[in-house]
Order: structure tokens, then C-alpha cells, then sequence
């Protein structure tokens, strides 16, 4: 199966057809957008921490496997296979693998304004 997006229908898309992009050195990822929300899958690689940022939109974040340690506005959450945590856009937060496993998780934005200044700033990174 190939991506395709049908404007205004349906986007349709496989993580078999997406290579592992390494956005940040430590973390791969593959994307899926489409013109309303953008799903990140990532992979955390075992001992790999990410300092605290903020989005501009709201994320989910659902663990598939490991354990993540997130901690949001100074709040330290444990994630672990089949949980989810949302943090609100704005609000500070940090995240690193817990334990000797790495970590496989879904990340879930609204899609971003390609027009919006902060996009062009971030060139698409720093989403975890």
C-alpha cells in the first residue's frame, strides 16, 4: 500500500512504506500527516532523554512498548505499554526512557499551520 491523501476524504498511509528518519540524533521517527492531524511514531533508544520543550499544539503520547518517564511542568509521570498521557499546548514538558528497553510510542498533534512562524523555526523537529 502507498500514502495517498484525498483532500477533504481520507488519507491513507502504512509505517512499512516510511523510512526511520533520525530527527534528533538519538530518535528515530516516522510520519504520517494529514491536513487536520499529524500521528509521529518514535523510537527512544534506550538510555536517550529529551530536555523540556513545549509544543504549540496539544499532544498524546500512547506507548506501545518500554517505559517513558515524562515529566510535565515539573510532574514526573511513568508511561508504559497500552497507557497514554496528553499534555496541553504550552505546557512544559521533558520525557526519557526508563530502564534497559527502549521505548516505541505514537505521538499525536493537530497538524501544523505550514504558514505558522514556529513551524518554520523548528523545521518540523522537537516533536516527541
Amino acid at each position: 500500500m502507498r500514502n495517498r491523501t484525498v483532500p477533504g476524504k481520507y488519507t491513507i498511509g502504512s509505517w512499512q512504506n516510511l523510512e526511520a528518519a533520525d530527527a534528533q540524533r538519538e530518535l528515530e521517527r516516522q510520519v504520517i500527516a494529514t491536513q487536520h492531524l499529524m500521528v509521529v511514531r518514535c523510537l527512544y533508544p534506550e538510555g536517550s532523554a529529551f530536555s523540556e520543550h513545549v509544543h504549540p499544539q496539544e499532544q498524546i503520547t500512547i506507548v506501545e512498548e518500554g517505559t517513558l518517564e515524562i515529566e510535565v511542568d515539573g510532574e514526573k509521570l511513568s508511561v508504559g505499554p497500552g497507557q497514554m498521557v496528553s499534555i496541553n499546548r504550552g505546557v512544559p514538558h521533558a520525557c526519557r526512557v526508563l530502564g534497559d528497553q527502549a521505548v516505541r510510542a505514537l505521538n499525536l498533534f493537530h497538524a501544523p499551520d505550514p504558514d505558522s512562524p514556529s513551524v518554520h523555526a523548528a523545521g518540523g523537529e522537537g516533536m516527541i
